[in-house]
This record gives structure tokens, C-alpha cells and sequence, in this order.
């Protein structure tokens, strides 16, 4: 594997973890209670979604829970 394809594999990797990170502990979060950790977490997944398009997770991905999808409008 070429240095660009092992970079955009890692890149890819990093974004989904991140992502899926960021989703659980916002699920966890009640956003009335936790207002300002939520509204981060929140904006954290929105700055994810054009790295989860450009490496075509959203197109092999079912995101299940209504509220993330809204957020990377999938």
C-alpha cells in the first residue's frame, strides 16, 4: 500500500472512531441536564461529516439514532 493509501485508510479509521466516540457519549448525555457538553459533542459530529462522506462511510453506514442523523444529515 502506497504512504497516501495507508494516510487515507488511517484517516478514515480515526474519523469513524471518532465519530463513534462522540455519538455514544452524546447518547449518554441528557441534553437538558448536560446543555453545554452536549451542544460540544453536537458540533463535534458536524465537523466530522465531510470526512465521513469523503471516505464513503455514510454511504455503507445506517446511522440509527434520528438526532445524529439530522446532525450530518444523513
Amino acid at each position: 500500500m502506497s504512504q497516501m493509501g495507508h494516510q487515507q485508510t488511517t484517516g478514515s479509521i480515526n474519523a469513524l472512531a471518532s465519530f463513534v466516540t462522540y455519538v455514544k457519549a452524546l447518547e449518554s448525555l441528557d441534553k437538558n441536564h448536560f446543555p453545554d457538553e452536549y451542544a460540544t459533542h453536537s458540533d463535534r459530529i458536524k465537523e466530522l461529516r465531510p470526512f465521513l462522506r469523503a471516505h464513503g462511510i455514510l454511504d455503507v453506514m445506517a446511522i440509527k439514532n434520528p438526532e445524529v442523523a439530522a446532525l450530518i444529515g444523513a
